[in-house]
């Protein structure tokens, strides 16, 4: 690894890591950043390239020796690495995916022969959510993700950092029509449609695991769509005796998700 000193911050090699709070919006650039030695960690081990690391003066010897050679590591001191991204960052590491895009569905699954489990948000919005459910997607061993355009960019910072790097290993597919992916899904993988709602309807635990199935999250503040519940098999529900009349998704995506986990 041959380390690079950094002593001004205006220089253009560490322009990806400037201002990172309000450079959040980054569907459109070709990298990516994540931050915190697992989340290097993760990256470096995922299929993403690793185009750059950024370390603190401070951290070098905790991440040096797992740094390829050819990846450049910058190393700027820890007084000013907060200047730099634009807010308090103690985590000393930071580093710069380059954006690749998913494989098709087809490619993916279209010749899996055993279970299949998807969660499937069509406009969440908020991108702490959609972090939390690619982690517990990756926990309890489902396949893949499938998002609307109007959701986070799936690799941005705040999706990174929540799912803790699930969101580097567990597919999430974006389309611009996702009922209609859904659609040929169903056809093709022979997937079962579940619409999660907080109405009325048949309780989860009275509803086991079909083999194949497809999770349908509402979004934070109208749920799912009527035209999704029409489309889905059935509507379950996660019972309330409470006060409580609904769950935020993340939350109800944890019950779901572990009822439901591949057997």
């Amino acid at each position: 690894m041959t380390l690079i000193p950094i002593h001004d911050l205006d220089d253009p090699r560490i322009a990806i890591y400037r201002s990172l709070k309000a450079t959040n919006a980054t569907r459109g650039l070709d990298g990516f950043v994540v931050e915190g030695e697992k989340l290097v960690r993760r990256l470096l081990a995922s299929r993403f390239p690793t185009e750059s690391i950024l370390l603190t003066d401070r951290h070098v010897d905790r991440l040096g020796a797992t740094v390829p050679d050819d990846v450049p590591t910058y190393v700027a001191p820890f007084e000013r690495v907060h200047d730099l991204v634009g807010f308090p960052f103690h985590q000393g590491a930071l580093a710069c995916g380059r954006r690749l895009p998913w494989p098709d569905w087809r490619t993916l699954w279209g010749e899996a022969t055993g279970p299949l489990r998807f969660v499937v948000c069509p406009r969440v919005s908020n991108p702490e959510n959609l972090g939390s459910i690619a982690r517990l997607s990756d926990a309890f061993g489902f396949d893949g993700i499938l998002v609307g355009p109007s959701c986070p960019d799936p690799l941005s910072r705040r999706v990174l950092r929540v799912s803790m790097g699930s969101a580097l290993r567990v597919p999430i597919l974006t389309a611009d029509d996702p009922l209609a992916l859904a659609v040929a899904m169903k056809r093709e993988l022979g997937l079962a449609f579940l619409a999660a709602e907080a109405r009325e309807a048949t309780p989860f635990e009275d509803v086991a695991a079909p083999d194949r199935l497809a999770v349908v999250l509402g979004d934070e503040d109208r749920g799912v769509d009527p035209a999704w519940v029409a489309f889905c098999s059935r509507s379950i529900t996660i019972p309330m005796p409470g006060a409580a009349s609904s769950l935020n998704v993340a939350a109800a995506a944890a019950i779901l998700l572990h009822h439901f986990r591949r057997r």
